[in-house]
């Protein structure tokens, strides 16, 4: 074999298993807009909702769920620096963001996002009025017993 036959032959190979093994730009970012919307939706987000928590515009949330639509755009491919802010403002990881949702995860209650995005300190916060509430609610449904 020559060497020329065997470059082109490894060429062919390359490019095969870049194709199998990698996958398209396109479709890293059609993942990605999916991921971002279900996570959106899911936790009762507009898409103002979701930039405000993440510190970004309105118009880079918009444009990158676009994307489902069939229309590629600028933030078709987002920073990673803009990927960590709307992965933080929903509550998971960069990572998750571009992986296929492997299981239905339980549903998040109301509870749960709406402290999705804000600091430890105001977790904490309403965590213990949440507590007391439950609390008071499980004194309130105790029987009363009745002394003779």
């Amino acid at each position: 074999m020559s060497l020329k036959s065997s470059e082109a032959a490894r060429s062919v190979r390359v490019r095969i298993v870049d194709e199998v093994q990698r996958p398209r730009a396109t479709d890293l970012a059609l993942l990605l807009a999916e991921q971002v919307r279900r996570l959106r939706i899911q936790a009762g987000l507009t898409q103002a909702e979701l930039a405000a928590r993440a510190g970004v515009t309105v118009e880079t949330v918009a444009r990158l769920e676009r994307v489902l639509r069939g229309r590629l755009s600028a933030n078709a491919n987002p920073s990673l620096e803009t990927m960590e802010r709307i992965g933080t403002a929903l509550g998971v990881e960069v990572a998750e963001l571009l992986s296929a949702p492997t299981k239905q995860k339980p549903r998040d209650d109301r509870l749960a996002s709406v402290l999705r995005g804000v600091s430890a300190a105001t977790k904490r916060r309403v965590i213990r009025v949440a507590e007391a509430l439950v609390r008071d609610d499980r004194a309130d449904a105790r029987p009363t017993l009745r002394r003779r």
